[in-house]
Formats: structure tokens, sequence, C-alpha cells
């Protein structure tokens, strides 16, 4: 079952902001990521497909519009409208996926058996949603021994990084829960891998491990 992780890069608002700033410093040389989901195909397996889209009655050409497929799970503060709240839940690629020049993804395969136990765990927790844990955004700022002598951990809410990162250690991917920042997680998920960074727009390779494709 092939699955994708999309990485959100973009000046954005002033949590996106407040979300690179603060977490550059303990992740050098990573790219900056502030948000993250995990993308499901459909049921046919396909992340997009082509649609023929005819640019007017008088103009005989057409123009090749994408149209991505399947679902994008996380947790965030963006609203599609005014009564979809905040916090865990799981949206069509197709209303997500708006400003593809700002997403990134990697590509990754798992057993079907795991990939549907983990979607299962997702689902219970997007219908539990309780809002998004801006609490555990602070955990970013702390120096580790305040970390660990506090234990800082909204457990309740969920922040994008930390609802990715359990799929993964749901299917077996990742061998813990960290709660890391968005750009921690792509950095957990390619090291020491040959997974190749894409842009979405043009799926063209910026990375390889974490190195900048020249």
């Amino acid at each position: 079952m092939r699955y994708r992780i999309i990485y959100y890069i973009a000046k954005g608002t002033w949590i996106n902001k407040g979300i690179r700033a603060i977490t550059w410093l303990p992740n050098i040389g990573t790219i900056g990521v502030t948000h993250v989901s995990f993308w499901g195909p459909d049921k046919f397996g396909k992340f997009s497909a082509f649609l023929g889209i005819k640019m007017s009655y008088e103009q005989s050409f057409t123009e090749d519009k994408v149209l991505y497929l399947g679902q994008c799970w996380t947790s965030t503060t963006r609203k599609t409208h005014s009564d979809d709240p905040a916090g865990t839940k799981v949206r069509d690629a197709s209303l997500v996926l708006k400003t593809p020049e700002n997403w990134y993804y990697t590509e990754h395969e798992v057993d079907g058996p795991s990939f549907f136990r983990a979607m299962c765990n997702a689902k219970a927790r997007v219908r539990t949603n309780k809002g998004y844990a801006f609490r555990d955004l602070t955990r970013f700022i702390m120096p580790l021994w305040l970390l660990k002598a506090t234990r800082l951990a909204d457990n309740g809410r969920e922040i994008c990084s930390e609802h990715v990162e359990q799929w993964l250690v749901d299917m077996g991917v990742l061998k813990k829960n960290t709660i890391p920042s968005p750009r921690r997680l792509w950095r957990n998920v390619v090291k020491g891998t040959d997974i190749e960074t894409r842009r979405l727009s043009d799926n063209k390779v910026m990375y390889v491990e974490t190195k900048k494709v020249k």
C-alpha cells in the first residue's frame, strides 16, 4: 500500500512563521517545514489524475489540470468553513492541496494490514477530536531538561507532526512517539534512507535524504 507524507513550506500565517523560526536551530540542515499531513491514495491506489479542461467555447485547445485524489490526515488550525473545528481531521486531498507549489512529499510503501490498522486508529482520533494542541507547540522552545522534568504533552489533542508520527508508529515504520516538530519529522523520515523529497507541483526531486539536489 503506497502512502505519502506531505510537507508544507511557505511564508504562511504567524503560526507558520513562528514554527519555522523556533524549530530552525535544533534542526539545522532541514527544510523549512511548518505543517505536515499524511496522504492516503484513493481506492484505486492513485494520488492524482489529469483533467482536460476546455478554456472557452471559442477555443479548441484544452489545458491539463491536476486533480488530487485520496485523503489527507492531520491536525490543523485551518478551517474550510465556519463550522469546521480546529484539531485532528481528515479532508479530501483536492481541498488541501490547492497550492501545490508550496507542498513537498515523500512516497512510501507498507503492507495493507498495517496501513488499514493505522487508519482505524486515525479515524478514532478524528472522532474524538478535542481541538488543536497549542500547548504542545511550547515543547519546541523548552530546553531538554525542562521538557523531561515537566513531561509536557497535551494528551487530549494533537499537532500535525504528532498525528502523522502516530500513523508511522502504528504502521511499524517508526519505533516510538516523540511529538517532533515538522522539521524533525521530515528528518526522521528521510535520514539514513534513499527516499526522495519531491515538489508536488512538478514532481521534481529536490532532496535525496537531507541533501539538496543541484
